[in-house]
Formats: C-alpha cells, structure tokens, sequence
C-alpha cells in the first residue's frame, strides 16, 4: 500500500507541471499558461527604474517581450523616458500607449486648455528657471531653449528656412507698399492754356514802291524770304499729379481662431 501511495505521488505532480495555472480560478483557460481571474483587483506588475530607453539597467539585458513599469522620469531626450509601462523589443524599451502615439520631447500642439499638463508647457515666453518640473526645464535646455521658452501669443507658426534659428521672432501683422512695388506706368496731363504767348519779327514785304525823281511811281516784286526768330523764348512747364495717398499701411491679418500653444518638455 505504501508503493502505491507514492506513485500516485508522482504521478499527480507531473500531471500539474504540464496544466495550466490559475490565479483567482479553478478552471483556467486551457489556451493560456497562466489565468487571472478577479472581479474587483488587477494586476501589479514590477516597478522597475530605468535611466534610458537604450540601456536594458536595471534588467542585466535587453530581453524581447519582457514588460515592466517604469517609476524613473530620466535621460536625456530623444532616449528618455517617462513614467508608464514599457516593453522589450529585443535592443529597446519602448513606451506602450492607447489610441494616440507617444508624445516626444519638443512635439507642439494646438489647444483650448489654458494651463500646463501632462508634460505639456504653454508658450507663454517664460524663463526656463520659471519652470516647475526639473525634468521638463532639463529638456527644454537640450532642445535648444537655454533662456526662455518661445512666445507664441497673437503668432502664427511657419517652417525654419535655412538661415533662420528655432523660435525665431518674425513677421509684421501689415505691409507698406514703396515705389519698387509699384507697376511701371505713365501719368499724362495737360498745362492751361495761360502759357499762350507770341513773339514779333520783322521782316521785308513782298511787294515795295519805289520811284525815281522826275518819274512816274513803279511796283517790284522781290523774292519772299523766311525769317527765325531767336531761341531766347524756350521754357518748359512743370504739372504735378496728386494721388491722394495717405501712407496708411495694408492690413495683413486673415481670419483665425485663437487657441494657445503648448510644448512637450515631459513630466
């Protein structure tokens, strides 16, 4: 009887070390290896503090699948990481998110919420001393921000041209037009009238009398000549045209709806 016993032993644990394991129920799913069951708790997973999402510390390597919590807001952007659950992809850990991408350090949004949050810092112009988190003021130094974050009010954003630095201030809201701007045309007029004149000349007539003593009076007809007179009545006259401008500056302002900026510098 005691033989008996112990191979009913043995014979009961290798029968338990091929069957599934089930936590908080009897009859675990036959798919899984491991079932947890509760109606009103859920599972904690490790916490774990990581420096970076490169390096697989405080694990002694990286290690494809394996998932933890990360407690630790640490390193340097664009490795960083923030506290939330991560997984393993064999060379990395990576942030797990629902619905949404994971927002980076940098990233910029529109929105109608009018404080800080979750990470995100308005573009209010404030010293980078001014900000709160430790975390998010270390960013935005190694973005490039090292004095103060850009002010975005009553600005529209536009893509960096070569030349131009990141947050660059720019623009005007109006535009003066000045004569290079204009198109290439004549203005005709006409002076009054009152600049009528007229010079007098002398000259020989066509036809003379003359006469001899002693006899009688006779016509001779000499050639017709013309006759200049001289310059000395050249002049010019000066007309000005007005355009009835007022230097007033065009308005450069199209339709908008106002909303503020805000930056991702973490948490």
């Amino acid at each position: 009887m005691k033989k008996y016993l112990i191979t009913l032993s043995l014979l009961v644990n290798f029968t338990h070390s091929y069957s599934q394991v089930g936590i908080g129920t009897n009859t675990p799913s036959t798919s899984s290896i491991l079932e947890v069951s509760s109606s009103n708790k859920g599972v904690l997973f490790n916490k774990v503090s990581l420096q970076n999402i490169t390096s697989p510390s405080p694990l002694a390597n990286h290690q494809q699948g394996m998932w933890i919590y990360n407690i630790a807001s640490a390193g340097t952007y664009p490795n960083n990481v923030v506290p939330g659950m991560y997984y393993n992809d064999g060379t990395k850990w990576i942030l797990m998110t629902i619905g949404e991408s994971s927002p980076q350090i940098g990233d910029i949004k529109p929105s109608v919420l009018t404080n800080d949050h979750e990470g995100w810092y308005k573009l209010d112009g404030r010293p980078i001393n001014a900000i709160t988190s430790s975390v998010a003021s270390q960013n935005a130094i190694l973005i490039g921000f090292t004095t103060s974050l850009p002010n975005s009010a009553d600005r529209m954003l536009k893509g960096k041209s070569i030349s131009e630095n990141l947050a660059a201030i720019g623009g005007n809201n109006s535009i003066n037009i000045t004569q290079p701007n204009l198109p290439n045309y004549t203005i005709q007029g006409t002076t009054a009238s009152d600049g009528a004149h007229n010079h007098s000349i002398t000259t020989t007539g066509a036809n003379l009398w003359h006469y001899v003593a002693g006899s009688s009076p006779t016509y001779r007809f000499l050639e017709t000549e013309t006759r200049t007179t001289s310059s000395s009545g050249n002049h010019s006259h000066t007309i000005s045209v007005n355009i009835g401008g007022t230097n007033t500056p065009i308005s450069n302002y199209p339709k908008n709806t106002t909303t503020q900026y805000y930056i991702f510098l973490g948490k």
